[in-house]
């Protein structure tokens, strides 16, 4: 009988899991099936923070703000990759 009750209890966990994530997904939120990528290379390294380097980069140069960037040295250049929402 203890097992049944567990296994109800974490039934219902994951239940609330997975119904708070649809309704968040209905709301506007951005979901990763909505973003679309860019890249682009710019002069100096990725410093310390390389993902709010290039956020700052893409920002800075007129274009929207990135959902995410990851940030790659190349010598004496950082190449950005920044999802972007569609």
């Amino acid at each position: 009988m203890r097992s049944a009750s567990i296994c109800f209890f974490v039934s219902c966990v994951l239940m609330s899991f997975i119904l708070n994530n649809v309704i968040d997904g209905e709301a506007g939120f951005t979901t990763m099936g909505n973003l679309c990528s860019q890249k682009d290379i710019f002069v100096g390294r990725c410093g310390p923070n390389g993902d709010e380097t290039c956020t700052n980069e893409f920002v800075k140069n007129g274009g929207d703000r990135p959902y995410s960037c990851e940030c790659n040295n190349f010598g004496k250049e950082h190449l950005c990759r920044c999802d972007f929402p569609c």
